[in-house]
């Protein structure tokens, strides 16, 4: 699939490649099970072959990002933490909001600078952020942080590697999967801990 992508961008101007990374890397924030990291190692490739320029696609996936960020925190702050809790979405369940409240408590601005490194909670970080009427300045600044950083990372490994890219997405790939799978984990302890706390008050 990535092979193909890349062919396929490979044969685009340059421009549209260039809205394609910026649309990916904001997407993602939206729709967090597309595949936004694999496909923004292909934009760093091409820039390793001269086809793009990194410093371009550096600061364009990285405005993507902070654009998604910030779009979840602002319908957070609008809607307000008992509109999703009454809500109750199934991609957003009310335990959720409950477990990353107490990470909130315990982590603060430092949940949201590490947010573009939890793969299975970003989404929900950058909403909860506007639910719980965070600072803009030092949200949007610590958000920024985290994309700059994740970004850097990811798209000099696929720069600098070049036609061994592939080992670049199958790291990012894993690291995905293992974060999504703790994340996971978390969730089903806390959901056992309620049921158990329940069952022993009933």
């Amino acid at each position: 699939m990535i092979e193909q992508t890349i062919i396929t961008l490979n044969n685009l101007p340059n421009e549209t490649i260039y809205f394609f990374l910026i649309f990916i890397a904001f997407i993602e924030y939206v729709l967090p099970l597309i595949p936004g990291d694999t496909l923004m190692v292909s934009g760093a490739y091409l820039a390793g072959t001269g086809k793009l320029d990194i410093l371009t696609v550096y600061i364009l996936t990285t405005l993507g990002s902070i654009i998604g960020f910030l779009i979840l925190f602002f319908i957070g702050k609008y809607y307000g933490r008992e509109f999703f809790l009454k809500k109750n979405y199934r991609f957003f369940p009310k335990e959720l909001i409950f477990q990353i409240e107490k990470w909130f408590h315990r982590y603060g601005v430092g949940l949201i600078t590490a947010n573009r490194f939890l793969s299975g909670a970003r989404s929900a970080i950058s909403l909860f952020a506007g639910m719980s009427n965070t600072n803009v300045y030092s949200t949007t600044f610590a958000a920024l942080a985290s994309s700059m950083i994740w970004n850097a990372l990811l798209l000099s490994g696929g720069y600098f590697l070049g036609k061994n890219w592939q080992l670049v997405v199958t790291i990012v790939m894993r690291y995905n999967q293992i974060i999504f799978a703790v994340f996971i984990l978390l969730l089903l302890f806390y959901f056992w801990k309620k049921k158990k706390n329940n069952a022993s008050t009933s």
